[in-house]
This record gives structure tokens, sequence and C-alpha cells, in this order.
């Protein structure tokens, strides 16, 4: 039987993304009625921005929460030994997304917490420290939904070997995905708190610069990851995904506050506008540069054989 390392994580992640939709769309079925649904599907339809709206609240959500179940599903898997994609592997996975799905709905409902409060840094924090509630409990959901359904999976006798190949991929792919979960969601935090500083119109290429910002720092830190690990480093990863993300999340807070007590923010209507002023040209280049550059040189500390 062929082995993966993350074949059936995917699949995982996969499932999980389509049923999360289904369930939601499932319980949203039974708190409207007939008529409601049937404009609001019309709606979405020929209202183009609605759709925009709903993209990008399925990103988000669904999006970024499936990469947290992808590395969850890499690291426990890995943990009881099963690789093999087939059947029985399938149907159990199936079930475990299922029940999961469902369990983890009820956990957002009572862990999304609303607040009023015109401190925007009070709210960041606020918002971060339920959703760090939230996702332990998540954790350990799909944890003990794995190891209680193990004697179940048709498991390899061997342990998946790392090889001077394979071993810096695995950990560049985990580190990578690890990131861009917590970091798109700090800027979903950020953009929360302060939703006041611009229109949709500059906020949307804002979060398309961020965003390119992370894929270059991750290529640019890939190189970074060419040193033999027999075993899965799970401290390192954490320590290197925690650090790289608090600073980048430090460093892009700190360019909100400034834009934010900034009064020429009420100027900004358009994507060109920032190209206007050379102060805001630096800003965003100064901005890209410090993600670039921190993801280089924390994954080079703790995956590379040179040190800073």
């Amino acid at each position: 039987m062929e082995k993966s390392f993350f074949k059936l994580p995917l699949i995982g992640c996969l499932i999980y993304f389509m049923l999360s939709i289904l369930f939601n769309l499932f319980f949203l079925n039974l708190h409207a009625d007939e008529f409601f649904l049937g404009n609001f599907s019309w709606y979405i339809i020929f209202n183009g921005s609605f759709s925009y709206l709903l993209f990008q609240f399925f990103f988000e959500h669904y999006f970024t929460d499936a990469l947290l179940v992808f590395c969850l599903l890499t690291l426990f898997f890995h943990s009881v030994h099963v690789y093999v994609v087939n059947k029985v592997n399938m149907t159990l996975l199936i079930i475990i997304m299922s029940i999961y799905c469902i369990i983890a709905h009820f956990i957002t409902m009572n862990t999304d917490v609303h607040l009023k409060t015109e401190s925007a840094l009070f709210l960041i924090f606020y918002n971060i420290a339920f959703a760090v509630i939230r996702y332990l409990l998540d954790v350990l959901l799909l944890y003990y939904l794995i190891v209680f359904c193990k004697g179940y999976f048709i498991r390899s006798q061997n342990e998946f070997i790392l090889t001077k190949k394979n071993s810096p991929k695995i950990h560049f792919v985990l580190f990578s995905i690890f990131s861009c979960f917590i970091l798109i969601k700090c800027f979903i935090f950020l953009n929360r708190a302060f939703f006041n500083v611009f229109n949709d119109s500059i906020y949307n290429y804002l979060t398309a610069i961020y965003l390119v910002a992370i894929l270059f720092g991750l290529v640019f830190s890939k190189q970074s990851f060419h040193v033999f690990f027999d075993k899965i480093q799970y401290v390192k990863l954490f320590k290197c995904v925690s650090i790289s993300s608090g600073l980048i999340f430090f460093f892009v807070l700190i360019a909100f506050t400034i834009i934010d007590n900034n009064p020429s923010k009420y100027y900004i209507d358009s994507f060109a506008s920032v190209f206007e002023s050379i102060n805001k040209l630096l800003l965003v280049i100064l901005l890209i540069s410090l993600i670039c550059l921190t993801l280089n040189k924390t994954t080079k500390y703790y995956f590379g054989k040179a040190a800073f």
C-alpha cells in the first residue's frame, strides 16, 4: 500500500470545507422561512457586491479554518501512523469530519462574542482571546476524534520515514500553512478593530498587498529549510510560527495605528491615492520588507544552519 504524508489530510481538509458550507446553509435554512430564502437566493445571484461579500465571508472563515484543519490532520495522522488512502480510511474520515463540523459550529456560535467599544486595541485582544479558546477546543475535539477512531483505521505497520529530500519540504509546508492561518486571522481581527480607517476599495487593495507580502516572504524563506530532521520538529514549528506571526502582527498593528491617527486617511478613496504620497508609499514598502525579512530570518534561525 502506497503511503502519502499529505494526501489523506488534504482530502480531509476538502471534506471539511464542503461540509462546513453545507452545514451552515442547513442551519440557515432552519432559521429562515421559505420566502426569505427565495429572495435571498435571487439577491445573491443578481447582486454582485453581495456576492463578493459572501465570497469574503467564506474566505475569512471556511478557507482559513480549512488551513488549520489540514495541518492538524497531518500531525494527528502522523502520530497514529495513518497514511494510506483507501475506502475504510476515507469512510472514517468523512464520519470524523461530519462530527467535527457539527460540534465546531456550536463551539463557534458560543465563542463568537461581539463587543462594542471605541478602543481598537482592547477589541483586538478581546477577539484574539476568544479565538484562542475556540481553536483550542477545536484542536482537542479533532485530536480525540482521531484517537478514538485510530483502532479502526488501516494503519501503516511502519512509521513514515523522513529523508533528506522530504524532511525540509514537509517542515516548510507545515510552517507555511500554519503561518498563513494565523496571519490571515490576525489581519481579520485588525480589520474589525480598524474598520473605519479605509473604505472597502482601499481595504481590498491593502489586503491583496498583505497577502502578496506573505507569499513573497514564504517563497524567500523556503531556502532556509535545508536541514535534515529524522522526526517532525513540533517545538521548532511552534516557536517559529509563534515568533514570526507575533512580530508581523506587531508591525501591521503599528502601521494601522499610524494610519488611523493620520488625518489624511479620510482622503484615501482609491488605490492610486496611496502612491500619490511618498509617506504612504514608503509605509507600504517598509511593511512588505518587514514581513519578508521576519519570515526569512525566523525560519533561518530555527530550520537553517545560519543564525541571526
